[in-house]
């Protein structure tokens, strides 16, 4: 006798079923780790950037600064004061200007708050020293604030020596 019947076995649904869930998982997991990646390397980068800036004034015993632009979602780097903007290392016809809001590898993170003494700026002196805007000495640790939908990383700028960590 023949058997005619056209369709799937349990087995097969079963299989189908677990191979959708698995696929499901591991797209759900990367979506979710992207936004992590992306707030680490906008971290890291501020950092980097904070700690050129140290090591530009320490190398021409001039004062460097950082000011933070929180409405405008970005941060720019200065010599002696806001007006003279330096050129970007990287393409030096530009100024160093950072736009969380422009590069599209860090579209989404949001420079959330920045406390340096109350400022929302950073000088360092030609030893290294760290600054607010307002030209006083760090007497507490500056904070400044990144984030990307509910997480956020926060950077930390030492007294005295100036030692950015995150």
């Amino acid at each position: 006798m023949k058997n005619d019947w056209k369709g799937f076995t349990i087995y097969e649904l079963v299989i189908v079923i677990v191979l959708l869930l698995i696929l499901s998982v591991a797209v759900a997991v990367k979506v979710i780790s992207f936004d992590e990646i992306k707030l680490s390397s906008a971290a890291s980068k501020l950092a980097s950037d904070i700690t050129y800036c140290q090591q530009l004034a320490v190398t021409k015993q001039i004062f460097h600064g950082i000011s933070f632009d929180i409405p405008n979602n970005q941060y720019f780097l200065y010599q002696n004061s806001p007006a003279t903007k330096i050129k970007d290392p990287y393409n030096r016809s530009q100024d160093f200007i950072v736009s969380y809001d422009t590069i599209s590898e860090l579209t989404g993170v949001v420079l959330n708050t920045v406390n340096i003494n109350s400022t929302a700026g950073l000088i360092f002196d030609g030893l290294g020293i760290p600054y607010d805007a307002n030209q006083n000495v760090l007497g507490s640790s500056g904070t400044i604030v990144l984030k990307i939908g509910t997480n956020s990383k926060t950077i930390t700028i030492t007294p005295q020596t100036g030692k950015v960590s995150w």
